[in-house]
């Protein structure tokens, strides 16, 4: 991705008032994309990940990890951080 694009997403989300994480370590990482998208976090509820393709070839991801704000939860229907009173029965 070029460098212009990155900028421009990450100026889209802080409007958004997301977080962008760099990338995790190998062992902390969601399973790879195969296909465009947003996702929760396997393993932590107040992080998610999309999936992009530049390309538009659907061969090769970009992926972005997030990071909700303080005391919210990534809702994977509404696709956003909500507060914990907010999300659907487990």
């Amino acid at each position: 991705m070029n460098r212009t694009r990155r900028i421009a997403a990450a100026m889209l989300l802080a409007l958004a008032g997301l977080t962008y994480a760099a990338p995790a370590q190998a062992a902390d990482q969601p399973p790879a994309c195969t296909q465009e998208g947003f996702y929760p976090h396997p393993d932590d509820k107040a992080r998610f990940y999309r999936c992009v393709d530049f390309s538009g070839e659907g061969e090769e991801f970009t992926r972005f990890d997030f990071q909700c704000g303080p005391g919210t939860l990534y809702h994977p229907e509404l696709v956003t951080c909500v507060h914990p009173w907010q999300m659907p029965p487990s």
